[in-house]
Order: structure tokens, then sequence, then C-alpha cells
């Protein structure tokens, strides 16, 4: 069995997250740095025996991925940010539960803040609920889905009984794979940051008949994204979101519901920061 990871970045400090995957019970074999190009540097990536960095020749998060993969010698692959932190038996748990799962299958970890709680809240609110009823009608809220907006639906392991959630979307920071199964084609329509990869990504993969998984026993601390400035990231966001929404023949009314509610929500707790 061996393991590769993948990891794109545009370089800096890494050894937090190079240090967690490399403490991991199961040692990969290798571990792939994917940088733009040789203006860039990962600090210290000499004092790791298993580290390769290679350069994409072009900027962009989902290109410089897939340069990776092809570079992998895995049999299976695990794609990563630059930023994740591993839990010492991660990468042992999502492998085991590759190995009982169908051949065509991907398996992520559920995802924890730094504090240690679950990354995604749960919705018990009736505030909460009303929203998800808006974008997703009666499925409302669903752990692990993608609403009709083109909206993700995180797992909080509190809101599922079984360890292993079969899954709409897997989060593009932490996947595993079987060789045979990658996306090795530049999917990213657009130039600049990588809004909504993942849900792109994820549906690709279930065209192709791939079952995603998620195992909330494998642990990865993630760090919360500031949530989309309204003057400066809103409209690519939207864009692609629009794009992603057409591609999956989701609803652009419920789209334009989510950015309402987005855009409204943004301005009350901008003038309540304010008071």
């Amino acid at each position: 069995m061996n393991i590769s990871v993948v990891i794109p970045s545009l370089g800096g400090n890494l050894c937090n997250t190079l240090d967690s995957i490399n403490s991991s019970s199961v040692y990969p074999d290798e571990i792939i740095i994917c940088l733009p190009n040789d203006s860039h540097s990962v600090k210290n990536s000499d004092r790791y025996k298993n580290v390769t960095v290679i350069y994409a020749e072009r900027y962009g998060q989902v290109y410089q991925r897939i340069v990776g993969f092809h570079q992998a010698k895995g049999d299976y692959i695990f794609q990563a940010d630059d930023d994740i932190l591993l839990d010492n038996q991660c990468l042992e748990k999502l492998v085991s539960s590759l190995k009982g799962l169908p051949r065509v299958s991907t398996v992520s970890p559920c995802l924890f803040n730094i504090n240690g709680e679950p990354f995604y809240k749960n919705s018990k609110t009736t505030l909460l609920a009303t929203y998800y009823y808006l974008v997703n009608g009666r499925h409302g809220y669903k752990p692990g889905g993608v609403t009709l907006a083109g909206t993700n639906i995180g797992v909080n392991p509190d809101d599922v009984t079984s360890n292993l959630v079969k899954v709409e979307w897997q989060p593009g920071g932490c996947v595993l794979h079987r060789r045979e199964n990658l996306v090795l084609e530049d999917f990213y329509p657009y130039k600049g940051k990588a809004y909504c990869e993942d849900l792109i990504h994820s549906f690709l993969l279930r065209q192709a008949g791939v079952g995603l998984f998620v195992n909330t026993h494998a642990k990865c601390t993630a760090f919360l994204n500031p949530r989309p400035s309204l003057l400066n990231e809103l409209v690519p966001d939207f864009k692609i979101r629009l794009y992603f929404v057409n591609m999956a023949s989701l609803s652009r009314v419920r789209m334009l519901i989510h950015y309402m509610i987005y855009i409204i929500r943004s301005i009350v707790i901008t003038f309540v920061s304010k008071k």
C-alpha cells in the first residue's frame, strides 16, 4: 500500500501541516507540494525526507493540485490544503474506510476548529431551519448535502448516527482517493481564487459514479475562512456559484434567495458591530 499526499500551495511555512501528516500512524510514502513557479518556495522543505516540491508553471489551486496528481505514485492519494492539521490516526482511519468501501469511492475526515469544536454547526434553531427551507425546499437541512441554491452543508458528528456518512460534497482540503478515481483535467473555468471548487469537484466525481463519504471518527483541524467580502469577493463568488448551479441543474431562484439573505445578514452584522 502506497500513499501519496498532494498539496497545492503558494509556499511559505508549511511545517505545522507537514509535521501533522508525518506524525500520522500511517506514514505517507511521498508528499508532493505543487507551487506555481520557482519564485515560490517552502520553508525547511529539505528537512522532510518524503517531501518533493514541484512547479505547475501556472497559478491556480485546482490546476496545481492536478499537476501534483499526475506526479503522484501512490495507490491512495490524499489531497490536502497547506494549512490543515491531521489527527494522529486520521489517515489510518481514512485508508481503513476506503478499503471497506466499493472501489469507486472517496472518503474525507470530519472537520474541527482549532478549539476542538465541530467545524460545521448543526441546524437546531428555528431561524436556521427556516433558512434551509428557503434554499433547499422540503429537503431542508441535510448533513453533507448540496442545497438547491448551490450551497453546501457540512457534517456535524452530532447530527448523524453512523461514523461513515454518504455525502454529496467533500471539502477540497482533505479527501482520500484511489488513484483510478482521480479527476485529472483542469475543471475550474476562471482565474483567481477557486471559489466553490470543492462543489464542482464533488459533482464531477459523482457524475463519474464515485461515491463520496465522510468518516466522523477521522479528525482533521481546519481554520475558518472569513465570509466573502461584500465589496471584493461577492461578485466572483456569485459568478462561480451560478456556473455550478447551471452545471448541476439546481435552482437559480433559490441561489438568489441565499445571496439576498447573505447580503442582509452582512449589513446587519456590520451595523451592529459599529454601535
